[in-house]
């Protein structure tokens, strides 16, 4: 897996360390993967851009796309219509 690096504030870094600490998760990795998955769980049309994104780049096929966008094939292929993607 490779390791991506990213910058956050101080207090986000101590806040995230306080977690770990606390023994509620792990690692820091376990922390950011949660947030993550809050983030997208929260905000549904990002997982949606995200997945149109990496269709576009190749990284998965459109049923996996429709997958991670959590929308139905054909529903996704209508997102997909509306944002006027090409579907190669």
């Amino acid at each position: 897996m490779a390791v991506e690096a990213f910058s956050i504030s101080e207090m986000m870094k101590d806040e995230i360390n306080a977690l770990v600490k606390t023994g509620m998760y792990s690692s820091k990795s376990d922390v950011a993967r949660e947030a993550f998955r809050c983030l997208l769980d929260h905000k549904p049309g990002l997982k949606i851009s995200a997945a149109i994104e990496m269709y576009k780049d190749g990284k998965v096929s459109l049923g996996r796309a429709a997958e991670i966008a959590g929308l139905g094939f054909a529903e996704f292929k209508e997102v997909m219509k509306e944002r006027r993607v090409k579907i190669v």
